[in-house]
């Protein structure tokens, strides 16, 4: 009798551990950039799929004297100093020169923060200072670092995305992580040598980061597909209902680089095709090239309108990642133009390679004929290999998310 109450309150401790079974995600959730809240989500509705237990973790950083002195090496960092200084106090100064512009920024702003809001309920406590987030990630069974450029050099020595908080007896994994770069700096081989080697299970975003891990760390990298490929057309439908925003055919252009090129030749096109352009305005910054571009141009456009703004597209030109993946999720006709050039500091030019030579797109890229755009695209071979990837995908994830199963 004593036996058998033993075991069963052995078997109840078990089942209340697994119960209490936590993931703690990093995630760009709240960043005001299409997607990267839609990759954040799609993140949270594979893991709803799979029934586990997850909170986005909310880490705020204490200023001390300490943090500033180790800010200071990023002070010689290209890449920082592009992408965070000079973008951001670009867009604060234009903002301020164009009081029209700043409030249509706000009403864009609002929508991705309903989006956020709505679609993202499951966050954790905000962990103020580094301390703190290091005694909070210990409830955490296992810590996952998602999609996005986390692991650029212009931020890894923050120490939150590169998941160095959580303990040795914690999992740490990452998934379709992108370095946003196709090379590291020699400096920086040992900062990243020494959080990569600490991960349990690896996984990146573009072919070109996989050679980054394979060179520095002891770590296989596996190259899954972006979170936003996890859902398949259908799925998305389920989560985002569809909506079509314009009652006539029309191009969507969506272009963050500053390319008058660019929007010239969708004009042309336009004009050719008798064709209304729908377009995103000066999204990243104020940019000079979008100024009398496009026939219409809202800003009330969240996540959520556009994926509906590619769905119902009878066109589309962009220069965007995530613009160029749902326009092939929905089986668009489509253009993918070059937002750097090759030996930028900043080109994130590699994860569009990497997207093309994976599911046979390489004709897709705007190569000087606009009309290419209409050139057919053997959408089964396409999505074949689409389908391939994501069960690769998933089984790395069944694999690094194993503690999490019942068997455990």
């Amino acid at each position: 009798e004593m036996l058998r109450s033993l075991v069963g309150s052995e078997m109840c401790i078990r089942d209340r551990a697994d119960t209490m079974k936590k993931l703690g995600l990093c995630a760009c959730y709240n960043h005001k950039n299409y997607g990267s809240q839609l990759q954040s989500y799609a993140t949270t509705v594979e893991l709803k799929k799979r029934n586990i237990d997850y909170e986005i973790i909310r880490y705020k950083k204490k200023i001390t004297p300490l943090l500033l002195i180790k800010a200071i090496p990023r002070l010689f960092n290209l890449v920082f100093i592009n992408d965070r200084i000079i973008e951001t106090f670009q867009k604060k100064l234009m903002l301020k020169l164009h009081s029209q512009l700043a409030e249509q920024n706000a009403v864009r702003n609002d929508a991705f923060n309903k989006f956020s809001e709505n679609r993202f309920k499951k966050l954790s406590p905000i962990y103020y200072g580094y301390d703190e987030l290091k005694k909070q990630s210990e409830k955490y069974t296992a810590v996952m670092v998602g999609s996005d450029q986390l692991w650029s050099p212009s931020g890894i020595t923050s120490n939150f995305y590169n998941l160095m908080f959580a303990g040795d007896s914690c999992t740490k994994i990452s998934y379709a992580t992108s370095f946003g770069v196709s090379q590291i700096e020699q400096r920086y081989h040992k900062i990243y040598k020494n959080f990569l080697d600490r991960l349990n299970y690896v996984s990146v975003r573009e072919n070109s980061g996989k050679v980054i891990v394979d060179k520095l760390s002891i770590n296989d990298a596996v190259v899954v597909c972006d979170p936003v490929i996890l859902l398949d057309s259908d799925e998305w439908l389920e989560e985002i209902p569809n909506k079509n925003l314009f009652n006539e055919p029309y191009i969507f252009a969506y272009f963050l680089g500053k390319s008058q090129e660019y929007r010239d030749e969708v004009t042309k096109f336009a004009k050719e095709k008798n064709l209304k352009i729908v377009t995103e305005l000066h999204m990243d910054s104020y940019n000079k090239a979008d100024r009398g571009f496009g026939d219409y141009t809202p800003f009330d456009i969240g996540p959520a309108e556009f994926v509906n703004l590619i769905r119902n597209a009878k066109y589309i030109f962009t220069d965007s990642f995530h613009g160029s993946v749902f326009s092939m999720l929905y089986k668009k006709q489509f253009s993918i133009f070059n937002r750097y050039s090759n030996d930028s500091v900043s080109s994130k030019n590699s994860r569009i390679d990497s997207f093309c030579e994976t599911y046979g797109l390489n004709d897709r890229r705007f190569s000087g004929n606009i009309n290419d755009v209409e050139n057919a695209i053997d959408y089964d071979c396409v999505l074949e290999k689409v389908k391939n990837h994501r069960m690769l995908s998933k089984a790395f994830l069944d694999n690094a998310l194993s503690c999490f199963s019942n068997g455990d």
